[in-house]
């Protein structure tokens, strides 16, 4: 079944209120943005004024993939970090906030800061005095122009519990508003650096999106969208927040400005361009008032093309930076792996490690590609290299957990030591899912003594760097509906192509492709080819200000997930469902027909969410915002995430819901709708959603999105399958037994059938052989 629990909110509803509309009526749809007040600059990255002393502001470090709370006696986290060559040249700070459990005994518990793959500063942990600042100098020379690698490592002790259960009491809680660089550099001046855009407090980079004039087509707002993607791909950003602004006020992130230059020039001051001719790509940079711009203009609307093309282009273009760097940009999301890959534990960038703790923790992220067929068809190898000394108490074991969830251990169970050379252990598959998928080694090491706390100092496990992980070869067919697939390369999004037919795509194997059911909805026929490629819709049936800023940074994200700007038409205001469609509103205005398209009830949302719709509380004093953002760290909440967490969830406690229904045919016949209860809370949502812990959690055809993060995921009651791989006979075998892993019942009945046949056979046999008595 799709749905988790009864559907909440929203159903039909009338046409949304005026005061808000970024929608106008008649045959040519229009976009109006109000006013909005002029936002007070972050003080940590507001530019200095003309001929004012320029002192270091803090550059926040970028999200990425990792957990900010690192729990148990040892964790690490690496961020890239890209710095201009003015700031690689002027050196200077990294600071680090943090806020650690009460039970880290300062004495022995340390934080070190390495750049590069070198310490260069360590401190005590202290959890005793609330939220904490480290700050360590950069030594000359090491903070290197382009992409650098930051690891934070902490090793933690207990204050007076020596055991294992113990350690699971240690955490320390990096908080990312207050962690960063400290460089007396003068920000962005060059396209090349848009990597070293300033992200927000939590990690996201900021994209303002430049309203010219006071209507704005959906001609205009496509453009602007295709703008956001080229530029969050140009710049690696893992989590954009896109918003609409009739000015580039100062602040964090980037403005982008696409338009002629006449129109341009009634919004934004681009004298400094001099003469437009042609296409004109160029980067504004900040001043006092106003953060960086870049600006994609021309003439006409023809160069205002041609100059967004040359946008794409500069995302094309490969990063510079340290080897450490480069590796930490390429692994942010995941080592991307296709199947059939064998990687150590060095190759992955890791080195022996001789672990003197209880407890020792080691993470692997790997992406999987959007089209994996996760079942276990074959096993994952995890050939583990390891020594461990006499001494180790009965329980000692290092246990493998994929996605959360128990896959394997191996036992340290000799009084007198041994020495692990290549130890199988046979990990299921269809633990993976596609996208991100995270495989944790969890040593636990106890001994006699720790009871008393007088064990002896010194080794307890030798995990050397030649362990090996061996990914099978992979069944690739992409299952419809899957919010994971969408997440994992913005599928059926980004196979699209604007301008003209795509490529032949495979139809869906089944008899119904619409709705299969049973058995028979899962059984192979001829491929057929897809009609001409369409370019996806993204509706906006009412498009007020948040809203539009809900959809643009989904549009964005799909794009930074297909590794390509996806061509969006954009739909604003109510309207029919053709082809793949993503629809982002406030539950209040969507129709009943369209919600249960994607698979919902719209009684239920409108039962479930109809005390939501409430008037907006006043703007909380800096003293409230101050103590949410403890508690919010207190909590171990991605950031960007900030409500409360629920012990359950289901659809009156979600923040934010995703559904997925198959619409058609043809293979991007895909409907895929994001809601919320309102506007305002339909933004929050989303900016929690792109998360780059967050963005991989919804999967199948409908996910739940809680207000701090966590997601509840619904299984389709069918699906159809999608031929994604070029055909050959070993995907096709893994494709099979992959299928019939996941439907036991048929495989069943098929060895039933098979023993008959064999029986019947030998019975025809035996009763022809040897002499009649008759």
């Amino acid at each position: 079944m799709r749905i988790l629990v009864p559907l909440l909110a929203s159903a039909l509803c009338g046409a949304p209120a005026l005061a808000q509309t970024f929608s106008g009526f008649g045959p040519t749809p229009v976009m109006v943005l109000p006013g909005v007040p002029a936002q007070k600059p972050v003080p940590s990255s507001a530019p200095m004024a003309a001929g004012a002393p320029k002192g270091p502001t803090l550059r926040r470090l970028p999200a990425v993939a990792s957990p900010l709370r690192l729990w148990g006696e040892t964790g690490a986290v690496t961020w890239p970090l890209a710095v201009t060559a003015a700031e690689a040249r002027a050196g200077g700070r990294l600071q680090i906030g943090y806020l650690s459990a009460i039970s880290v005994l300062p004495e022995a518990s340390t934080l070190g800061l390495s750049l590069n793959g070198v310490e260069i500063g360590r401190a005590a942990i202290d959890g005793a005095r609330g939220l904490r600042l480290e700050t360590v100098a950069i030594p000359p020379g090491a903070l290197r122009p382009g992409i650098n690698a930051v690891t934070l490592r902490v090793d933690q002790r207990h204050r007076v519990d020596c055991t294992v259960a113990a350690t699971y009491e240690l955490w320390t809680q990096i908080d990312p508003e207050t962690t960063g660089l400290l460089s007396p550099g003068e920000g962005l001046a060059d396209l090349a650096d848009l990597a070293a855009a300033r992200p927000g407090p939590d990690g996201a980079v900021p994209i303002r999106l430049i309203q010219t004039g006071e209507r704005l087509s959906e001609r205009r707002v496509e453009g602007l969208i295709a703008g956001a993607q080229a530029l969050a791909l140009a710049g690696r950003f893992g989590q954009p927040s896109v918003s609409f602004a009739p000015a580039p006020e100062a602040g964090d992130g980037l403005a982008l400005a696409v338009a002629p230059a006449a129109e341009l020039a009634r919004s934004l001051d681009i004298s400094a361009l001099g003469p437009v001719t042609g296409p004109r790509l160029a980067l504004l940079p900040a001043t006092a008032g106003r953060r960086p711009v870049v600006v994609v203009t021309g003439a006409d609307e023809a160069d205002v093309a041609a100059a967004l093309g040359q946008l794409d282009d500069l995302a094309a273009m490969a990063l510079t930076g340290t080897p450490e760097g480069l590796a930490a940009l390429r692994d942010a999301g995941g080592r991307r792996i296709a199947g059939g890959e064998s990687l150590t534990l060095a190759d992955l960038g890791l080195q022996d490690e001789a672990v003197t703790g209880r407890t020792h923790q080691l993470t692997l992220d790997l992406a999987l590609p959007h089209d994996l067929l996760a079942a276990d068809y074959a096993k994952i190898a995890l050939d583990l290299d390891a020594t461990y000394p006499a001494g180790l108490a009965p329980g000692a074991q290092v246990s493998v957990s994929i996605n959360g969830a128990a896959a394997g251990s191996v036992p340290l169970g000799r009084s007198g030591g041994e020495t692990l050379r290549r130890r199988t252990v046979f990990l299921p598959l269809h633990l993976l899912r596609p996208g991100l998928n995270r495989i944790t080694l969890l040593a636990e090491l106890p001994r006699a003594q720790d009871q008393t706390c007088a064990a002896p100092a010194g080794e307890r496990l030798l995990l050397r760097a030649s362990t090996r992980l061996t990914i099978p070869d992979l069944a690739r067919i992409a299952r419809q509906p899957d919010l994971a697939a969408a997440a994992a390369a913005g599928f059926p999004y980004h196979s699209a192509k604007a301008g003209g037919p795509g490529p032949e795509a495979r139809g869906p194997i089944g008899p119904d492709a619409r709705a299969p059911t049973g058995v028979g909805a899962h059984a192979p026929t001829l491929a057929v080819p897809a009609p001409a490629s369409r370019a996806p819709t993204l509706a906006v049936p009412a498009p007020d200000r948040d809203t539009m800023a809900a959809a643009a940074t989904l549009a964005t994200r799909l794009g930074l997930a297909a590794g390509r700007p996806i061509p969006f038409a954009v739909a604003a205001g109510r309207s029919g469902v053709v082809g793949p469609t993503l629809v982002v509103a406030a539950a209040r205005s969507l129709d009943a027909p369209l919600l249960t398209a994607a698979g919902l009830d719209p009684h239920g949302v409108r039962d479930a969410w109809a005390r939501r719709d409430e008037p907006a509380t006043a703007a909380p004093t800096p003293e409230m915002a101050a103590a949410a953002r403890r508690q919010a760290l207190r909590r171990g909440a991605p950031p960007g995430c900030r409500g409360p967490a629920t012990d359950t969830l289901g659809f009156p406690e979600a923040a934010l819901v995703l559904a997925q229904g198959v619409t058609g045919p043809a293979p991007d016949d895909v409907l895929t709708v994001v809601t919320a209860a309102t506007p305002a809370g339909l933004s929050e949502a989303v900016g929690c959603l792109v998360q780059p812990l967050v963005w991989s959690r919804p999967r199948g055809g409908l996910a739940l999105l809680a207000p701090d993060g966590a997601v509840a995921v619904g299984v389709p009651g069918s699906v159809r399958y999608v031929a994604s791989a070029p055909a050959s006979f070993g995907n096709l075998r893994r494709v099979a037994a992959g299928w019939l892993s996941l439907n036991g019942e048929v495989y069943a009945l098929m060895a039933l059938g098979c023993a008959g046949l064999l029986a019947a056979s030998t019975h025809w046999l035996v009763r022809n052989l040897g002499r009649s008595t008759r």
